[in-house]
This record gives structure tokens, sequence and C-alpha cells, in this order.
């Protein structure tokens, strides 16, 4: 195993961890919004295609309060191989800054696990409050696809769901909209 690679697995896992202290969810309970700090954060998704073969999932987020992590499970559809996630970017979002940015797609299952975290010891800021784009997803069309491709959250096992945590290391829950 290469150093980066274990660096991947070691950064996944304290995201892991974060999130697991801040608020466990049953497995395979579906997990309900939930933000002690005001409105509820809601994390919405915007699906445009750029050409005939690509398309472009933003991932925005709507947040009250400064976030220090964040995991982001989500499957795209039509089910059957119409699409192909290429890649993840950050470049001019507000997560652009974030210390680690973890992409982990898994193309059987068309899914994808992004994790965040603003800060690993070197005093980088959490996410300001605020709204607008966190994540740019890439996708080429294989072949004619007789469907538009749709973007969702997921859960994720063994424990991965939509969620954020606070500096203070309190969970939030937001809501999942679709654009």
């Amino acid at each position: 195993m290469s150093l980066n690679n274990s660096r991947s697995i070691t950064c996944f896992s304290l995201i892991s961890s974060l999130i697991c202290l801040a608020a466990p969810v049953a497995a395979g309970e579906p997990a309900r919004p939930f933000d002690e700090f005001g409105q509820t954060d809601a994390v919405s998704l915007r699906v445009e295609q750029v050409d005939g073969e690509h398309w472009i999932a933003m991932v925005e987020l709507s947040n009250d309060e400064s976030i220090a992590a964040m995991t982001l499970p989500l499957r795209w559809r039509p089910k059957g191989g119409f699409f192909r996630l290429d890649s993840a970017s950050y470049d001019g979002l507000r997560t652009e800054q974030f210390a680690l940015k973890t992409f982990y797609p898994d193309s059987v299952k068309q899914t994808v696990l992004i994790g965040l975290i603003s800060d690993l010891g070197t005093g980088l800021p959490p996410l300001p409050p605020g709204d607008g784009p966190i994540a740019r997803l890439h996708f080429t069309t294989l072949g004619i696809s007789p469907k538009p491709l749709d973007v969702d959250t997921t859960f994720i096992r063994p424990h991965n769901v939509l969620q954020m945590v606070t500096p203070d290391v309190s969970s939030i829950l937001p809501v999942f909209e679709r654009r």
C-alpha cells in the first residue's frame, strides 16, 4: 500500500470517527434532518448537461453555522451503466481551501462518497455560514442514455449518511433538495 493510499484511508477513518461520535445513525435507519443551531441547513444538487457527452452535478450548501467536516454520500441514475463519474473538483468553490477532500466512487453501485475536513491541525478555518457550491461532479455519458442524469443522496455502509459536523463536534443532519 502506498503512503498516499495509507493517508487517504487514515483521513477517511478520521472523518468517519468524527461523524460517528457526533451522532450515530443506526444501520438502515434513514437520517432525519437535525440542526440545533437555528434553521435547518440544506444540501442541494443541480444537474446540467454541458454537451452531448458531459454532465456536471453541482453540490451546494446553505448553512447558518460553521462546518468543520461533512460526508456527502450520493448515487446516480439511471442504472445500467449509462453514466460514468469521472472526477470531483473544488476549484473556486466554498470548500477549495479545505485540508482534506476525499472522493470514493463505486461504479458498480453507482455511488460516490465525498468526505471533507476543513483542518488537519494546520490552523485552517472551518467553512463559514453561507450559501453556495461546495463540490462539482463530472460525468460522461456512456453511449446513448434514454434518461437524463439524476443524482440523489443515499446511505453508504457502514455509517455514511448526509451529515456535517461543527468545530465543537456537534452533528448536523441537513435536508437534501434537488433543483
